[in-house]
């Protein structure tokens, strides 16, 4: 029994962002700071994103109903961790403002990007090799929906490694410059990741989805290495 190489890519991805969110998990039960928590958070969703994926393609490959499902879901998860990452932006660097408010802007355009989801019309197909095409109909107002995640990853996910890398830049401490340039690169390819579908289909014309998946693969492993080698659990 061969296993679609959509499925296979989610499940590689899973691991890597799982692994992660075990060292953050680690972080947090021995800081017990806001920190800590935060990031545990922003990666919980992900986890779940590269979960739900897997699981939907592995088992219901044939069931139409639940991956469309998998889509809504997914984009409601992306959304919520960079809700959270709006959270910790404005906690971090606005201590003013209260950072419910940054939250509650990126979830209201998640909810959005949410119901955009929710109401197109996939097509999702199995090709050769077990590459699952999700169907997106591009043109008229559909183009909206991969426009304002792309918006959404960028507005968040950018920011923050760019405080991470200005944190690795001003530490003196090894531990804390390893954990950062680790994270901001995990950060980049998650960015990546999050924007392949917008950049191959709608800006290069890419249609074959074995890019995304092969893309996948080669970006879950990066992931895990990564924090392998840069997200000790202690000091």
């Amino acid at each position: 029994m061969s296993f679609p190489l959509t499925g296979t890519a989610y499940l590689i991805l899973f691991v890597a962002l799982g692994f992660l969110a075990l060292r953050f998990f680690q972080y947090w039960r021995k800081k017990k700071d806001i920190t800590s928590k935060l990031f545990l958070l922003i990666v919980l969703p992900l986890v779940l994103f590269a979960l739900v994926r897997a699981v939907s393609v592995l088992f219901f490959v044939w069931n139409p109903s639940v991956l469309k499902g998998s889509i809504t879901l997914v984009a409601f998860l992306e959304s919520l961790s960079a809700a959270v990452v709006a959270y910790f932006i404005t906690y971090s660097r606005f201590p003013k403002i209260s950072p419910w408010l940054g939250f509650t802007v990126i979830l209201f355009f998640g909810f959005v990007i949410t119901a955009f989801s929710a109401n197109i019309q996939y097509q999702p197909t199995l090709e050769e090799k077990g590459v699952i095409d999700w169907g997106f109909p591009s043109g008229g107002a559909n183009a909206v929906y991969p426009l304002l995640r792309l918006i959404v990853i960028l507005v968040t996910f950018i920011p923050l490694i760019v405080i991470l890398f200005q944190q690795f830049l001003r530490s003196q401490d090894g531990f804390i410059r390893r954990r950062t340039l680790g994270l901001s690169l995990v950060l980049f390819l998650g960015i990546i990741l999050g924007s392949i579908d917008f950049v191959f289909n709608n800006i290069l014309g890419l249609k074959a989805a074995i890019y995304r998946d092969y893309t996948t693969i080669v970006m879950g492993f990066l992931i895990f290495m990564i924090v392998l080698f840069t997200q000790k659990p202690s000091n």
